[in-house]
């Protein structure tokens, strides 16, 4: 889940750069049929043909079905390494806005900034304070640029909850869960946690969460996807996009209801989806992970503002596929032909 410093503001408009060039496909095809046309270069008629000649024609044929599928497949699919396609061409800098931006919901980011083989890491290492500068840099340049850090609890340590310090708990890796929160002391039932009012960072409205998307490193906006949920902060409030700067953010949720520890409570003691304050439902042992529901908030992206037609995702990457299949297919005919001496 997540959690920082709950305060609104608008975000200026920033400008667009272009999309990724689609045209690493096109280049590759090209490739591959001139560094094959010379071998192509005599002319034959059928009767000429010798058994290799015929191998090698099938071979062509087969290369051209295989190769779109390949290309397309590396464009289009997540995977499951971060070394994946898009990361080669981008590294670990921002994404390139494209022009339909705006149009973008939670899932297009996702898919587009190839967040599948990453998320799926489970050993991805504690964020440091040099990542959290990074993502506040970024929040600073396209949201709020008057947010800062808690003054005297460093990010990698959460926010001041009271004067105590910071809240009760501490970041490191949960076996089958990747990052999560730890108890770092006993905490008693009734006890506040975790006070999302000091700690989250929520959005003005949609386009300055995508803003935020686009001026982050591809793998932390992969975490900012993941990490960020929707919540109303009182009946028939605005439904807003909540994300956060710290380690607050990195609360698992229980595998099961009763490993569930603490949800979020109004000041009578009940379970509130309004609240950010979250309770100890029972006594916590020291070193025990802290665990939420997610249910406990409604996920509503298209009521927050960055929702969006998937299929239209989907019908634009069958329309990639028909356009690389129809480029390979008549690499491979312009081959065939010009072994059979075809068009002479």
């Amino acid at each position: 889940m997540a959690i920082t410093h709950r305060h609104i503001t608008t975000a200026n408009e920033a400008g667009g750069s272009p999309l990724l060039p689609s045209t690493q496909t096109d280049a590759a095809s090209a490739a591959f049929y001139d560094a094959n046309k010379k071998h192509l270069g005599r002319k034959h008629t059928a009767k000429q043909l010798s058994d290799k000649s015929v191998a090698v024609v099938a071979a062509l044929a087969f290369l051209g079905l295989l190769t779109p599928m390949l290309l397309f497949g590396n464009y289009h699919r997540g995977g499951n390494s971060s070394s994946s396609n898009l990361r080669s061409a981008l590294g670990d800098g921002p994404v390139p806005r494209p022009k339909d931006w705006k149009t973008w919901g939670y899932y297009n980011f996702k898919e587009n900034f190839n967040c599948s083989g990453y998320l799926k890491d489970r050993t991805k290492p504690l964020p440091t304070m040099e990542y959290w500068e990074t993502m506040l840099e970024a929040y600073n340049q396209v949201v709020d640029p008057t947010y800062k850090f808690d003054p005297d609890i460093p990010p990698t340590q959460g926010y001041r909850l009271n004067e105590d310090g910071p809240p009760p708990y501490y970041a490191k890796l949960s076996p089958g869960k990747g990052r999560g929160l730890f108890a770092s002391r006993d905490i008693q039932k009734g006890e506040i946690v975790h006070d999302g009012n000091k700690s989250d960072i929520v959005f003005p409205d949609g386009l300055s969460w995508k803003r935020y998307m686009f001026a982050l490193p591809r793998t932390l906006a992969c975490d900012n996807a993941e990490w960020s949920f929707t919540q109303q902060f009182e009946e028939d409030g605005p439904m807003r996009v909540v994300s956060s700067l710290n380690i607050a953010i990195l609360m698992n949720e229980g595998n099961t209801l009763k490993d569930v520890n603490v949800q979020p409570e109004d000041g009578n003691g009940e379970p509130s989806e309004y609240s950010a304050v979250f309770y100890a439902m029972r006594d916590i042992k020291k070193d025990e992970e802290i665990l939420m529901d997610y249910a406990d908030y409604d996920t509503d992206y298209n009521a927050a503002g960055i929702g969006h037609h998937v299929e239209q995702s989907k019908m634009e990457a069958v329309k990639t596929y028909v356009r690389h299949a129809a480029m390979g297919w008549g690499i491979v005919f312009r081959q065939v032909g010009s072994t059979l001496g075809l068009g002479s």
